[in-house]
């Protein structure tokens, strides 16, 4: 059958009610699904039809299946099924209900700083669990990373990733995106996990500017530049990017990976450190400080030599001064003391008055001048406030749910820390109530698997036990906690079948 928009209102497989498309690619569609048997909506991305009697791309479809099957991390978008269905290949997958990083960044330009810090570390978050097992993801892009409203994140799209070290999987082309090629991938040889933190190194780069480090016509050129030129720090295309920022991408974005980081801990460690405002490792500073001072192009420092050993030329020398004419000597006339002195204390009363007179602008000035916004994220609430009233800010406090953050911790702040703003003005800040709640509904008497669709879109675990019943077979004849009590999103609920 040919994989098309026909698929919509259509069971395929006979388990998955499809209902609307979600996106498509080179090599597959992705459609939002009904799963019939489970009562829970997936996504299912089902291989074009043009590419279903490829068994080079059949493979690479199972291999994304497999490896991310074999990952079941939070950050990492959940496989629940894989088959062969009406002519093609298709994998059931976890439904998030949020965009690409890319079109977040397409649409809404680069993001606020401490956003783009913490959506990296989730996806090293990913990428250490996957790296742990083996797994180099080897196209890590914001395209495959999902986002949903609450600021989660997952990767997804394993598509091409390998266990171990590896090579090209494809003869006589090099398997990843330009734009986010490590140098080894664009020379073709060996890949290991530090190609995962280089291309990661480029998403951090351009949530943080809006634009992509390297570009060209070709992905040829694109791949070029991979190889041979040192990128601008972040902070030459945004300026409130801080210094600790510049190094650590620098040194994501190392050509040499020996003189990269090591491992997705070494690079979340910085990260988190330059969240609580401390500096990165001396390590991260001296190697991304030589980067910088590398020159952009192999032969700059032959170059700079032409340049600084000219041919040598006889250049004339500028004519002397011309003689002192002394004129005849006169006789001295003396002055009288007096207006000296008055001269001298003139300048001493000046001068004091003027020290006064700065010194009370500069009080003024000083009190209303902009001044930087601290940092306050993970800190306790009432932490927080204390912070913001010594640094001379209004705090601002609002409570809301967060997935992420504990009970009690700041997860958001508005200003930024490190923007200036003048002192008095306010400084609001998120404090986390810890994970949502929902209500419980009233499930008895309903199909159980009505029951459990009901309880998984409010985000409950149904807790299934059957139970000698008079009652037709599936039917819910009683749950625990009752209907109306408020818990803890993720919690169980007891039903009786």
């Amino acid at each position: 059958m040919a994989v098309s928009d026909t698929l919509i209102g259509t069971l395929f497989d006979g388990r998955y009610q499809v209902v609307r498309k979600l996106g498509s690619g080179g090599m597959a569609n992705v459609y939002l699904a009904e799963d019939q048997e489970l009562g829970r909506r997936v996504a299912i991305k089902i291989l074009n039809d043009r590419h279903a009697g490829d068994e080079q791309f059949v493979e690479r479809f199972r291999r994304e299946a497999k490896n991310a099957a074999a990952l079941s991390h939070p950050n990492i978008v959940s496989i629940y099924d894989r088959g062969e269905a009406e002519g093609t290949y298709y994998i059931a997958m976890e439904y998030l209900d949020g965009r690409s990083l890319k079109e977040l960044i397409v649409q809404r330009g680069p993001a606020p700083i401490t956003v783009a810090v913490e959506y990296v570390r989730q996806i090293l978050s990913a990428l250490r669990f996957a790296h742990r097992h083996g797994i180099v993801h080897r196209d890590i892009k914001p395209h495959n990373v999902l986002v949903d409203a609450e600021g989660r994140v997952k990767v997804t799209d394993f598509g091409i990733a390998r266990a171990g070290t590896s090579q090209m999987t494809e003869a006589g082309s090099i398997v990843g995106t330009a734009q986010y090629l490590s140098p080894e991938q664009a020379r073709g040889t060996d890949v290991d996990q530090r190609s995962d933190l280089y291309s990661l190194g480029i998403v951090l780069y351009e949530l943080l500017t809006g634009s992509l480090p390297f570009n060209g016509d070709t992905p040829v050129e694109i791949a070029m530049k991979h190889l041979s030129t040192v990128p601008e720090p972040p902070s030459a295309r945004r300026p409130d990017v801080p210094h600790e920022l510049d190094l650590i991408v620098t040194r994501a974005l190392a050509k040499d990976p020996a003189e990269r980081y090591q491992s997705a801990e070494e690079i979340d460690a910085d990260l988190e450190s330059f969240l609580r405002g401390s500096s990165v490792s001396p390590l991260t500073e001296e190697s991304a400080t030589q980067i910088m001072r590398a020159p952009a192009h192999p032969y700059a420092s032959t170059a700079a030599t032409m340049i600084s050993s000219p041919t040598r030329r006889t250049t004339a020398l500028p004519p002397p001064p011309p003689p002192v004419y002394y004129d005849l000597e006169e006789p001295i006339h003396r002055r009288p003391v007096w207006p000296w002195i008055a001269a001298f204390l003139f300048v001493i009363a000046a001068a004091i008055g003027g020290y006064f007179l700065y010194t009370e602008v500069s009080n003024k000035l000083n009190s209303t001048k902009p001044v930087a916004v601290g940092l306050y994220l993970k800190e306790p609430e009432l932490v927080a406030r204390q912070k913001i009233k010594s640094d001379g800010f209004v705090p601002v406090v609002n409570h809301h749910s967060s997935r992420t953050t504990a009970q009690g911790l700041v997860y958001l702040q508005k200003p930024q820390a490190g923007q200036r703003s003048p002192k008095g003005t306010d400084v609001t800040i998120w404090v986390s109530t810890g994970l949502p709640k929902s209500v419980v509904p009233d499930v008895v008497g309903k199909q159980s698997t009505d029951a459990v669709a009901a309880l998984t879109q409010l985000h409950l675990k149904p807790d299934v036990h059957e139970v000698p019943s008079s009652l037709p077979a599936g039917q819910v004849t009683a749950q625990s906690p009752p209907p109306g009590e408020k818990l803890t999103q993720g919690q169980p609920v007891r039903i009786n079948v």
